[in-house]
């Protein structure tokens, strides 16, 4: 029985996630990725049921989300200590059914935008949202993320909830100065780095439209966005149409290793979102020892430590981040970079998820609700 396991005794983790690294896209929950590598490495025992395909619409939904509750409810036969599912939307549902089968409590992890998908309209949203009002624990990204979880979805007050993000690869993510010569960078140009999925979520015609007015006024020499889609036009035609295209450098999102190289080389790391649960990249951008400037929403202002860090301005406001850039280009990046490096070192992946195990512990030592 769960209750009767002592702190040093392993747990078997059945973990359960909708979004998964693959060979087509090795970007796509990474962070989950590295969170179940690091569990394993606390010594418990992590059996993963997961979802490698990220074809979007409603064909491959009906495929891919039925086949990933079949795989949880088999592993779930083989009984388990606790269900560890990411991401609310639809996950909470799978991880609610397969703990009922493995006879043990299920604890769910938010990440931001699921927290919005659970809170609409429609059966599947409704069936979430009771599935997490049953979850022994609910974990969250930032605190910004936690408020915003008990206060739409109205969560009734024997809901445990905690803070716990999923930690920073401090051995990939960590200072390099030769990262310039590597990537073939003029070590004369001032440049400005971005790394997500460019989407309007994401500030992204908010950057380029920043962008525009430092490079009239010869504050940056270069933009790299990392994580270009090529069916996503839009940021790159925006960049047309402003005029700065050749100026803007759109790629896609490779291994963590060149992540890390180009973060190392960049004067300047920018999140401008509209929308965000932590924004873990700022994270590893300072553990490069690279500055930051990011939109003061969600859980960014917990992951970026301003002003000793960098910088952060409201979102939507073209002209406040590229005023922003530009004092941070001006101070220049060695003004920050041990700052930004101490910030993230206690911020490692292996930290967080001993903290993560601590109340997954905790919250399972009582009975699981009923129900």
């Amino acid at each position: 029985m769960t209750g009767t396991r002592g702190v040093d005794t392993p747990l078997d983790v059945l973990f359960i996630s909708n979004m998964y690294p693959s060979e087509a896209d090795p970007a796509v929950g990474i962070f989950v990725r590295r969170q179940a590598e690091a569990l394993s490495r606390t010594g418990a025992i992590v059996r993963r049921v997961v979802n490698r395909d990220q074809r979007k619409g409603i064909v491959f939904a009906l495929g891919k989300y039925p086949v990933l509750l079949v795989k949880a409810v088999v592993a779930g036969l083989r009984g388990a200590d606790v269900v560890v599912a990411h991401y609310l939307y639809p996950t909470a549902i799978i991880a609610r059914i397969t703990a009922a089968i493995a006879r043990c409590p299920y604890v769910l992890v938010a990440h931001g935008t699921d927290v919005g998908s659970v809170a609409r309209g429609g059966a599947v949203a409704r069936s979430a949202r009771s599935a997490v009002t049953r979850a022994a624990l609910v974990v969250c990204v930032s605190n910004a993320l936690e408020s915003r979880l008990v206060n739409e979805l109205e969560l009734p007050p024997g809901v445990q909830t905690a803070v716990v993000h999923m930690g920073v690869d401090l051995a990939v993510f960590k200072p390099n100065n030769a990262a310039r010569a590597q990537l073939g960078w003029s070590t004369d140009e001032r440049i400005v780095l971005f790394v997500g999925n460019p989407i309007e979520a994401k500030g992204i015609d908010v950057l380029l439209e920043a962008t525009a007015s430092l490079l009239r006024s010869g504050a940056i020499d270069r933009l790299d966005i990392v994580g270009h889609h090529p069916l996503n036009s839009g940021p790159m035609a925006l960049a047309s149409e402003l005029g700065v295209a050749d100026r803007v450098a759109f790629s896609g999102r490779g291994p963590a290793e060149d992540i890390a190289l180009r973060m190392s080389a960049a004067d300047v790391f920018v999140l401008p979102s509209r929308v965000e649960g932590l924004g873990m990249v700022l994270l590893e951008a300072m553990a490069c020892g690279t500055p930051c400037v990011g939109s003061r929403v969600g859980g960014i202002p917990e992951a970026l430590p301003a002003p000793r860090c960098g910088r952060l301005v409201e979102p939507d406001d073209p002209g406040a981040l590229a005023a922003a850039i530009s004092e941070v280009l001006d101070i220049g990046k060695p003004s920050f970079s041990n700052a930004c490096i101490e910030a993230a070192s206690a911020q490692g992946t292996d930290a967080q998820a001993a903290r993560f195990l601590e109340h997954v512990r905790r919250a399972i030592s009582d009975p699981p609700p009923e129900g």
